[in-house]
Parts: structure tokens; sequence; C-alpha cells
């Protein structure tokens, strides 16, 4: 953990003295492609290497984001951690205070009991407050399908489930190299308020030049119901990213 504060302090000092010319107009596409290490606590307790990628696109009339997350590492030639979670999003009407959206989603992660999963989302995004490259608080709300294909073939879990999923979202830029993001999931089921997810997310991500950044991500998640008692309720994972946008 030395190493990573160290990197991080490097980054901060890096920046103030990196000196920023006009600002450039918005652009319309979008890609970011990161690479980071992580200490997980929970049913996956180990250092191991991520990697992510998105790209998007943004206009008044339509937006829509693809992104991928890849995990994967071993200890004494025993895998201890492999997943994939992918999603795509599209937004109608992006800027307006009201934007209606879609979404799908997809994991594997057999460590924490998903052969897969996959999720349908529709939902409405009110936007709170906007600035442009400032800051950019919402909430949303959706219902959700999930339809999962669990790792142990004896759970107590049923493969489909019905959910409204409920995320409040901020990005918040502290002067010109320091931008603070953050988004929670509640997703409760239909069916039974009792068997909920939690999902909190937060970032600290320090610009080095216009194109590079690092940053420090802390992701906790939170399952009210598991496939089997091997399975534990609580997920946390901790990073450092390196990051590229274009």
């Amino acid at each position: 953990m030395r190493r990573i504060f160290i990197l991080l302090g490097m980054a901060v000092l890096l920046c103030s003295a990196v000196s920023y010319g006009q600002k450039e107009a918005p652009k319309r596409w979008k890609f970011d492609v990161s690479l980071g290490a992580a200490f997980n606590s929970g049913n996956v307790e180990n250092l191991d290497l991520k990697n992510a990628g998105a790209v998007g696109r943004n206009d008044s009339l339509l937006s829509f984001d693809l992104g991928y997350k890849l995990v994967y590492s071993q200890q004494n030639g025993k895998e201890t951690n492999k997943g994939i979670k992918g999603g795509a999003k599209v937004d109608f009407f992006q800027y307006d205070r009201w934007s209606p959206f879609v979404a799908m989603e997809f994991i594997t992660n057999k460590h924490k009991g998903y052969d897969y999963k996959v999720s349908a989302l529709s939902g409405v995004k009110f936007r709170i407050l906007s600035k442009s490259d400032t800051c950019d608080y919402s909430v949303s709300c959706a219902f959700m399908f999930d339809r999962v294909d669990y790792t142990p073939e004896e759970n107590k879990l049923n493969d489909r489930n019905y959910r409204l999923s409920l995320r409040p979202k901020m990005r918040q830029r502290v002067g010109q190299v320091l931008t603070l993001r953050a988004h929670a999931f509640y997703q409760p089921s239909l069916e039974d308020f009792g068997d909920y997810i939690m999902d909190c997310f937060g970032a600290v991500e320090v610009k080095v030049t216009s194109h590079f950044h690092i940053g420090f991500n802390v992701e906790c998640e939170y399952r009210s119901e598991v496939p089997t008692d091997d399975y534990k309720h609580r997920d946390l994972y901790s990073e450092v990213v390196l990051g590229l946008r274009f």
C-alpha cells in the first residue's frame, strides 16, 4: 500500500507543474482505457490486476456508452479471481432535465457465485445540477430484470428476479487537476424487499496531462442474499488506476 500512496503523491506533484492551455471544445466521441492494481477482501482476498475500457458518443438527442472491466489473478499457480463485467447504455435527450435510458449489463465471476448474470434495465434520469467541465449531479430510477446462472448446482436463489434500481451519481471537479466521482446503486427485489443489492463506488482522479490521469478507486458491494453459505455477503475493492482518455 505504501507504493500506492507514493505513486499518488508523485502524480499530484507532477500535476502542479503542468500548465494548461485554452479550454477545448467538447468532443462527441470519448475513449477511456485503464490499468490498475487492487487489494480485495471478501469472497476474494488477494492482490490482482484490472483492465477496463470504454467508448461513448454524446450529442443533444442520443448518447451511448459501451464498457468492460476485466480482472484476473492467481496465487501459487492457482486461480484466485477471474471476472468480466460489461455493459451498454443508451440515453435519450441526455442534456434535458429528464432523460430516459435503456441499458444491458453482463457479469461472470465464479468466485462470487455467478457463471453469468445478465440484466436489462429501463428507466429515467433526473439531472439535479450540471455545469460543463465542472460538475454533474443526478439521480435515476429504473426497472430491472435479472437472469442468473449460479455456479453452485444447489442454491437457494431464483435464477430470475425483478428489481427496482435507484442510483444517485455525482462528478465534481476541484481546481484544475482534481475530480471527485461517486455513485451508489440500491436494487431491492420487487418480490421480496429483504433481497437487495447495494453497490457504492468512489474515485479520486488526478489529471496529469490532457490525456493521462491517475486515480484511486474504492468500491463496496453488499448482497443480502448469496447462493450458498460458502459465499460472503460483502466484497470490497480498492485500486490505483493509470488511465488514458482521448
